[in-house]
């Protein structure tokens, strides 16, 4: 029998296909703003907040570029996207939560992003009660790949770490998790799972569906 007794998912390219969405945003704002947004940078931002993507802009943007709005048109561009589209689930998510609760787990939703991008999600697939605790990207000071953000869903389900088993699909995310000390199952997504992360990752999948078969 696993030792987990809950599963912690990421969002954005876990659960939905957002991160997709995001790059497009992003190539959105090198047409508008001529800046040298490359998809290196757009996937080094994966799974980080806007805070601890700082050293990335430092790397990669002008000085003069104006973050505050930059970010404002981006989310102008996703949001249209989803308005029109969806945020795009992965698979059947709602067979998917019950088919975990059916084997006796928990479910918690951990994710980088603000409140407003989670909930919109959620409820626009009505996933509102899906979750027995919602972490965002708010609610601590550091942001993946630092552990913050996991140990603070710990704290919040009142379980040890090591009973989490955490769904990602980053580098990001999941040396967040393996730094809270979680196992973690990769789904990927926009990117292949580098040494590292082959290292780390208790079970590396193509599809979400997949962690079926192991919990």
């Amino acid at each position: 029998m696993n030792k987990w007794n809950t599963i912690i998912f990421d969002m954005d390219g876990t659960l939905f296909d957002t991160e997709q969405i995001s790059l497009n945003a992003w190539y959105d704002v090198k047409e508008h703003f001529n800046l040298p947004i490359t998809r290196d940078f757009c996937i080094q931002l994966i799974g980080r907040t806007r805070q601890s993507a700082q050293p990335i802009f430092k790397k990669y943007m002008p000085e003069n570029w104006n973050e505050q709005e930059v970010y404002a048109y981006r989310k102008e561009k996703m949001n249209e996207f989803k308005l029109k589209n969806g945020p795009l689930p992965k698979t059947d998510l709602h067979q998917l939560f019950n088919n975990i609760r059916l084997k006796g787990y928990r479910i918690a939703l951990c994710s980088s992003s603000h409140r407003d991008a989670i909930d919109f999600n959620l409820k626009y697939e009505h996933l509102e009660n899906s979750f027995d605790v919602i972490v965002d990207g708010s609610m601590t000071n550091h942001g993946k790949p630092a552990p913050d953000i996991y140990l603070k869903t710990a704290e919040l389900l009142n379980i040890d770490p090591s009973q989490c088993l955490v769904i990602e699909d980053s580098k990001n995310g999941i040396l967040s998790a393996h730094r809270a000390g979680m196992d973690v199952m990769m789904v990927i997504d926009l990117v292949q799972p580098d040494e590292e992360v082959k290292s780390i990752a208790y079970k590396i999948y193509n599809h979400l569906d997949d962690i079926l078969k192991d919990i």
